[in-house]
């Protein structure tokens, strides 16, 4: 028998006693015999904030209780394990190590992981890139300078920061046509509008929700595209 079967074997008898004896006695496994501690994985995304990328790989020892998510309020999954909109926490169970190795995980596509430049290996170069990248956009995205600071940033230094980041933002560009629609989508959190209606604001000069809501009423409809119920709805 090899390393790799042995370790499926055993993973499959510690299921067992998952269900012979915890289900049992608890509908809540967070004080099981085989969780040996909590991992947490971020979303990678560019909306993720910047702690929970900085997050990414953390592990906790204590099976005490659940972790509460990082940069979110808690919620629990289908499975009843903290999870949420920008990541979440999946057990270990003491083999992981091994079994990366084993796998060779950061070379096979079958355990990549989505992101907003297609799927990523975890623990290859490309994801170290990508996080790297991440954090660097969201340092910018959450500091207090102005949009128009934050695009010459982007598109003039984070750009060319490193050949990786050359690659990531040239996928960037061509496939989200980053990194106007990120900031562009942010519009969509004003009341009733939609992608349509923030693109018509952003291309007449509306870059940020503050610009829209301080502007007067007789400025905005001036804009083709909009009308009074709009207006009226944006402002309210």
């Amino acid at each position: 028998m090899n390393l790799f079967d042995y370790f499926f074997r055993k993973w499959n008898k510690r299921e067992v006693v998952i269900s012979e004896d915890t289900l049992e006695n608890s509908n809540d496994l967070w004080a099981d015999s085989v969780t040996t501690g909590w991992e947490y994985t971020c979303n990678l995304l560019l909306t993720t904030p910047r702690i929970c990328i900085e997050k990414d790989g953390f592990i906790t020892k204590d099976t005490s209780v659940k972790p509460e998510l990082i940069g979110e309020r808690n919620n629990l999954g289908k499975d009843g394990d903290p999870s949420g909109n920008f990541g979440y926490w999946i057990r270990r169970h003491g083999h992981e190590e091994e079994f990366e190795e084993l796998a060779n995980i950061s070379q096979n596509m079958i355990y990549a992981r989505p992101s907003d430049i297609g799927r990523i290996p975890p623990k290859s170069k490309l994801e170290d890139d990508f996080k790297s990248f991440l954090i660097d956009f969201r340092i910018i995205v959450e500091s207090n300078i102005s949009i128009e600071k934050k695009l010459f940033m982007i598109n003039d230094e984070l750009s060319i920061k490193s050949e990786a980041y050359k690659d990531i933002y040239k996928k960037l560009v061509l496939e989200k046509r980053f990194p106007d629609s990120f900031f562009r989508d942010i519009l969509c959190e004003l009341n009733g509008v939609s992608k349509n209606t923030a693109s018509i604001l952003w291309e007449s000069g509306y870059l940020t929700k503050e610009q829209i809501l301080n502007a007067p009423c007789s400025e905005l409809i001036e804009i083709k595209g909009l009308g009074k119920n709009m207006i009226s709805k944006i402002k309210n």
